[in-house]
């Protein structure tokens, strides 16, 4: 027996088959930047196990010398690096999309303001829980800023290498010069200022600059210069981080510090 409700279910099961016979669009993700991204967070969770181990008095590892400061600086380096690489896959793949050059700007900045606006939790919590060694401008605040700040720079690649490796080169001048608070987000700060997560403009919105050329210059118009074969099955869990880097960002230092306070309570 035929009625509305026989006619309406014939609609959907037709629209649905419809849907299941068009090709799904394929993913514009690039898994060796993935892959790189979990590297990054990879080699800042063994350094920050080891800052916060050493931190809470649990382990006597030089942490601020030697090869694990060294170790600290190529992990953050890397990881802004892949922030700047990526915002030129970003601008190319909305491009492929029909995206405006205006779009691709406000898409920009809306991602900045929302990376800018998780390290400004970041700040409010750490100047409650950690008040002597609060996060100011770390990490999140030097990639949200940059982001919006590499705006007009994505599209002109020497310009932001030439304006990247300035931005490095003045780093070391910022770092030895003193001066008020409100300008710590550049590199000047007052000469007792101390933080858990420091990573001002300069130098390092400068490797940021450089890897939005060095964005280009692996994946011109966002797309690989030739073809990879397939990633093995057992790289999955690494790309899955790397696609999540913020909440693995996010998540991974409380993790680090309830296993520690764990250990020293009941190890």
């Amino acid at each position: 027996m035929n009625g509305p409700g026989s006619g309406v279910r014939t609609a959907a099961a037709e629209i649905l088959s419809r849907m299941e016979r068009q090709p799904r669009p394929a993913s514009t993700r690039l898994p060796e930047v993935d892959l790189a991204r979990a590297l990054a967070l990879g080699m800042m969770v063994v350094y920050h196990f080891l800052f916060s181990a050493w931190y809470l008095g649990m382990a006597d590892v030089e942490v601020l010398t030697g090869f694990w400061r060294v170790f600290a600086y190529a992990t953050a380096s890397l990881f802004v690096a892949i922030a700047g690489l990526s915002l030129t896959l970003a601008a190319a793949s909305r491009r492929r999309r029909g995206a405006t050059d205006s779009g691709i700007a406000i898409a920009q900045v809306r991602r900045g303001l929302y990376v800018l606006g998780w390290g400004l939790v970041i700040t409010v919590v750490t100047l409650v829980a950690l008040p002597q060694g609060a996060i100011l401008f770390g990490v999140l605040h030097l990639i949200g800023l940059g982001t919006i700040l590499a705006v007009p720079l994505v599209r002109r690649p020497v310009l932001a290498l030439v304006l990247g490796t300035l931005c490095v080169l003045f780093g070391p001048v910022a770092a030895q010069s003193s001066g008020p608070l409100w300008l710590l987000w550049l590199g000047v700060h007052p000469a007792d200022f101390v933080s858990l997560d420091y990573v001002p403009l300069l130098p390092w919105f400068g490797v940021l600059l450089i890897g939005v050329a060095a964005g280009w210059a692996l994946f011109p118009n966002g797309e690989r210069r030739r073809p990879l074969p397939p990633f093995p099955s057992w790289t999955e869990p690494l790309l899955w981080a790397g696609r999540n880097t913020l909440a693995v960002y996010l998540l991974h230092e409380p993790v680090i510090l309830a296993v520690l306070l764990a250990i020293r309570q009941f190890g």
